[in-house]
């Protein structure tokens, strides 16, 4: 299919160029040309007249738990091992293949009309969510999380080394399989070692948990005298491409380790906050040149999947702490949740920016919404100003997936009646 975007403030995050009267046209699933001069409609299946709309590449969560939606504002105002020990793990023992399922599509459906077009998780029964992630027409890292200190990690390890050979590469790229340890504290050496030989096997990146407590690193330090950042350099996790999702409590030298093996970062503030778990020191990550995206973490611990929501707090929340109002850049927080989230993701060549031969990967935002008049900086706009609601149109692999709000590809009706069903027959 052949569309054209004309009339658009386009912000192409291409060496920071923005086009204020541009034109954007798309050929299948890629972009095709990205400039001021319109073309043709006859040219075209389909135009789309932004009438001076913001458009801009598809927001990119960086860490997430899909299935999780399952579980919102069910264990909130709790501490990060209580939340996660005595309220999330017991739920998630009641999980099925379906509840799996419904949580996903769902989280699918939220990302979409958010603005949400890749998005990196971490769970398990994941063909489930594959499978959510198929019918919807996102883009998706998805990696079956690892846990155990026995050797019942190996049964898990068995399953993300399946769902690899099975679904990577599905839907002309739309998914990618990543391998996933999820952290030093539930997993014993022995099973990060081997997640790390398996993604290294199959050329594969890894997705982790890192530091995101005082207690883990203190825990960490107690049980082997080193920092998790040691501990996972040192079983060789980092000898595959590496998302490290949180992030608060790095050392000078877990930040060197972190730089020295081009680790990326996954920041995400808000379920930080919720969790009193801290605020990570992303100023020092960057001067360090560490890659960064943001992600929202799950629902049961953020409540949303709106990146926009994200992209404001990275920024305002390191000018509060640091007392420094030129901390994180409107440019930079969202270059974080766009171009470099997709880098981290291993998706960098093709996703993440408006440019000819990217795939089109592309929103537009409502024109006439109260919270982006008057547009003086289009950039700063959108990072402090816009939210998920401002979405109008997202497009992704050049297929019209949402329009004018509305979900072309989800029945949210049917998704609310499984979610409902789901949930009741978890009995949470």
């Amino acid at each position: 299919m052949k569309i054209q975007i004309k009339n658009a403030h386009l912000i192409t995050m291409d060496d920071g160029k923005i086009i204020e009267n541009g034109c954007l046209c798309i050929e299948n699933e890629k972009i095709s040309y990205v400039g001021d001069q319109a073309l043709p409609d006859e040219d075209f299946d389909r135009t789309i007249n932004a009438r001076g709309a913001i458009v801009m590449p598809g927001l990119v969560n960086a860490h997430t738990h899909t299935p999780m939606t399952l579980f919102r504002g069910y264990a909130d105002d709790m501490t990060l091992n209580d939340w996660l020990f005595n309220r999330i793990f017991p739920a998630e023992d009641k999980l099925d293949t379906e509840a799996v399922y419904w949580g996903s599509l769902l989280a699918c459906a939220e990302m979409i009309k958010s603005g949400t077009t890749l998005f990196a998780d971490m769970y398990f029964m994941s063909e489930s969510t594959i499978r959510a992630v198929l019918e919807s027409g996102i883009n998706a890292n998805i990696a079956r999380c690892v846990t155990g200190t026995n050797n019942d990690y190996k049964d898990r390890l068995y399953e993300a080394e399946v769902l690899y050979s099975e679904y990577d590469g599905a839907n002309a790229g739309a998914v990618k399989i990543d391998f996933s340890a999820h952290a030093v504290y539930t997993c014993s050496k022995e099973a990060l070692k081997a997640v790390a030989e398996s993604a290294a096997k199959h050329n594969a990146a890894i997705h982790i948990h890192l530091s995101e407590t005082m207690k883990e690193n203190r825990d960490c330090y107690s049980q082997y005298g080193k920092s998790p950042t040691e501990v996972f350099r040192d079983m060789g996790i980092f000898n595959c491409p590496t998302n490290a999702a949180h992030c608060v409590f790095l050392s000078e030298n877990d930040m060197e380790i972190l730089a020295e093996n081009n680790v990326g970062v996954s920041h995400n503030p808000i379920s930080n906050l919720k969790l009193a778990s801290g605020v990570a020191n992303v100023n020092e990550m960057l001067a360090k040149n560490i890659l960064i995206g943001v992600g929202t973490d799950g629902t049961a611990s953020n409540n949303s999947l709106d990146i926009f929501a994200e992209m404001k707090t990275s920024a305002i929340l390191q000018k509060g702490i640091r007392l420094d109002p030129t901390l994180i850049p409107a440019r930079k927080a969202l270059e974080m949740a766009t171009a470099t989230g997709a880098e981290i993701l291993g998706r960098g060549a093709e996703r993440g920016q408006l440019k000819k031969g990217m795939r089109a990967d592309v929103i537009i935002l409502e024109r006439n919404a109260p919270n982006l008049i008057p547009v003086h900086n289009p950039e700063s706009t959108v990072v402090y100003s816009a939210n998920g609601a401002n979405v109008q149109t997202t497009i992704i692999n050049g297929k019209i997936v949402m329009e004018n709000r509305e979900l072309l590809t989800i029945d949210m009706d049917r998704v609310a009646s499984g979610v409902k069903d789901a949930v009741k027959r978890m009995g949470i």
